[in-house]
């Protein structure tokens, strides 16, 4: 017990060092107090989270060079907060080297950044293809999204938008066989909705809003998007009433978000807004 509020006291100190701190006396010190490698590694990343970039970034690379054993997951430990606090470069350099070391372990992850914080949309289909291929009698869930669903947002962000829709089914027939249909993620119709609304089929882009709808209790993307369908459909009443139920949930908290990246058609209360000003 002693030792574990020893540790924490030293993360708490550690996460508000200046910025001229230097990284070496630290890994001296951390060593002295036989920390091994991945706690080491966990605190340069406390370090980093508090914004000292550059020395987090010498204390885990310091580390790293001085440890043989070196795993996938230690240079994924180095890339995940520097993916987060936009240092790309660093991250990717990390993210490369933890692949060559075990590309089964940490393919499903790169793809995952690359669609979400790089994107580019090409190498993020190309690894989760791979990942799939290495895996082929499982469903896999990079960072917890299951791999159709990833492939299909890279097609759609693609302009593929038939090919998005198969692999929105495909995560569709998965979770309804695992996971029942109601708690199938809605986010699945939604982007189907998206996809048909892009190949300008009007009425299946309606049908698949309204099981976004249905399926979400906070369906803010689906009514705003429907809303602006009904506009280009010249259906006034039906738009109004979709747009303000977007900005009624959206005014209450409740959006798809993400702390560090803007996601994909996300929606915010000015587009609302601007949109329902036509109305007046």
């Amino acid at each position: 017990m002693e030792a574990q509020k020893d540790t924490l006291a030293l993360f708490y100190r550690l996460g508000h060092c200046t910025p001229h701190c230097d990284a070496r006396i630290i890994l001296d010190t951390l060593e002295q107090k036989k920390l091994n490698k991945e706690q080491i590694l966990d605190i340069g990343t406390y370090i980093a989270y508090h914004g000292n970039d550059q020395c987090a970034n010498e204390l885990m690379k310091l580390c790293i060079s001085k440890n043989d054993s070196i795993t996938a997951g230690n240079w994924h430990t180095y890339s995940v907060q520097n993916t987060k606090n936009g240092n790309y470069a660093e991250s990717f350099q990390a993210l490369e080297k933890s692949l060559a070391i075990n590309a089964k372990e940490m393919e499903g992850y790169y793809g995952w950044v690359l669609l979400y914080y790089y994107r580019d949309y090409e190498r993020a289909l190309q690894h989760l293809n791979h990942y799939d291929s290495l895996t082929p009698n499982d469903v896999d869930a990079p960072v917890g999204e299951n791999i159709h669903f990833l492939k299909g947002i890279c097609y759609y962000q693609l302009g593929q938008y038939q090919k998005a829709i198969q692999e929105f089914e495909i995560n569709e027939k998965f979770e309804i066989s695992h996971f029942g249909q109601k708690n199938c993620n809605t986010y699945i119709y939604f982007y189907i909705a998206r996809s048909y609304e892009k190949l300008n089929d009007w009425k299946r882009a309606e049908s698949y809003y309204k099981k976004a709808i249905k399926q979400s209790h906070f369906p803010v993307e689906a009514n705003f998007y429907l809303g602006l369908l009904y506009k280009q459909l010249q259906k006034p009443q039906l738009a109004k009433k979709h747009l303000e139920q977007s900005l009624k949930f959206i005014t209450q908290g409740y959006k798809q978000q993400d702390v560090y990246v803007e996601l994909f058609d996300e929606v915010y209360p000015q587009q609302i807004e601007e949109a329902l000003s036509s109305f007046k």
